[in-house]
């Protein structure tokens, strides 16, 4: 499967990326982003309702741009704009979900979650504890900043439920030669 601009993600995280990169970036390096960026650049110069769709890739390649910008590594930029968009998420439309349920109760709603935002793509728990799950992504043609933001979702979500010392490892990655992407989860309540 290859990434296309057909496969699109909804308002909602790319909103939560802008967000990031006003408090990331200044002025001067906000407008490079944008102008390097020209298929997502005029629209993150204005509001992104939530309901509007993306392509995948442009997204990607706003975070790899904006990484680069900073000069910070993209894996590293990435899962901090990821745990950012879990925040995000949490003040708006997943805010019931952090609050009352346990990690493994907020696992169990991931395929629910993946669906309502991507266009394509199975997000599945494989196995799961009281203290740990194995999280696998299907048929999505991932990318590293993809993967790193999703990576620091999955951290920043599962710690809001009041779970202690989170600890996330991706352990399959489709962009780097897997099958899928597959991460494992630990925590302490």
């Amino acid at each position: 499967m290859t990434v296309d601009d057909t496969i699109t993600v909804k308002g909602s995280p790319v909103r939560a990326m802008q967000k990031f990169c006003e408090a990331e970036l200044d002025v001067s390096q906000r407008n490079t982003l944008y102008d390097t960026v020209p298929e997502l650049g005029g629209r993150m110069r204005g509001p992104i309702l939530p309901t509007e769709t993306i392509p995948v890739t442009a997204l990607n390649r706003l975070t790899v741009e904006a990484a680069r910008i900073k000069g910070e590594p993209l894996e590293q930029f990435a899962r901090r704009a990821g745990h950012e968009a879990a925040a995000e998420a949490v003040r708006g439309i997943y805010r019931f979900f952090a609050l009352v349920l346990t990690p493994p109760a907020l696992l169990g709603k991931a395929s629910q979650m993946w669906s309502a935002i991507y266009s394509c793509g199975r997000m599945q728990v494989l196995e799961q504890s009281e203290r740990s799950a194995t999280i696998a992504l299907f048929d999505f043609p991932s990318e590293v900043a993809g993967c790193s933001r999703v990576t620091g979702w999955i951290e920043r979500m599962a710690g809001m439920t009041g779970a202690r010392n989170v600890q996330i490892e991706q352990t399959q990655c489709y962009a780097t030669g897997g099958p899928h992407c597959e991460w494992h989860l630990t925590w302490e309540r």
